[in-house]
């Protein structure tokens, strides 16, 4: 037999509606006495942001006042979550936050999202930091003075260069080899961390994650530990 649907489910779904999405999962499960990792679940699987109204605020509410739709008045703090992000962050910064709340992104997905960002970076780092051999070194121009002169006339000018000077930095392959592997054990040790967060954040939140949240993670120490990687 399934669980029982909890009522809260429907009341936290029509009090999203009712403030036209402009609440927090952390507010509405304050009013529900709920816990926030459910009203998150919810509003993913019930797709909370599509049942919304695009245009206008819901019948009778006065804050739809002066506004033809389409969303808050520009630079309307409508839901005192954002005050404290109007002060601090950039407008840009200030949508993508919104966006992702809207989205139903829980800070597990977040979590998520910056994993797979750190191993990208990871695996780049090593096509391009990879040292072939030896010999592989790398010369590099860091400084150039030059002085010229004309040996001919304004009307018709001959240009020689008289002086110049170069200033090089050469990296030889055991300098990059040696900056590759301490930059890669930082890049790692962060990676680790984060995973070990992730485990800690889906075993609190268990009940209410998704298998794919649950395997994901595992698929990822199997990529991690692939004998491929060591070949790049």
């Amino acid at each position: 037999m399934g669980r029982q649907r909890s009522p809260n489910r429907d009341a936290a779904h029509e009090l999203y509606k009712n403030h036209n999405g402009n609440i927090t999962s952390k507010e509405i499960a304050e009013i529900l006495n709920e816990k926030v990792s459910n009203i998150n679940t919810w509003r993913v699987k019930d797709k909370w942001r599509k049942s919304l109204n695009k245009v206008g605020a819901p019948y009778n509410n006065q804050n739809a006042v002066g506004n033809k739709g389409g969303g808050a008045p520009q630079e309307n703090q409508n839901a005192r979550t954002y005050g404290w992000y109007s002060k601090y962050y950039p407008a840009k910064a200030r949508n993508l936050i919104k966006e992702a709340e809207e989205a139903g992104e829980t800070p597990l997905e977040i979590l998520w999202a910056q994993i797979m960002t750190q191993w990208i970076a990871i695996i780049r780092a090593q096509k391009i930091m990879f040292v072939k051999n030896k010999e592989d070194k790398t010369k590099e121009l860091k400084k150039l003075k030059s002085e010229s002169k004309n040996l001919g006339t304004k009307s018709n000018p001959d240009i020689v260069e008289v002086y110049r000077e170069e200033e090089y930095e050469i990296q030889q392959a055991w300098d990059k080899h040696a900056t590759f592997l301490n930059a890669q054990s930082k890049a790692m040790g962060q990676l680790t961390n984060m995973l070990k967060r992730y485990d800690e954040m889906l075993h609190a939140n268990w009940d209410t994650t998704t298998e794919e949240q649950k395997l994901r993670v595992e698929r990822l120490r199997v990529q991690i530990k692939n004998d491929e990687l060591k070949a790049w």
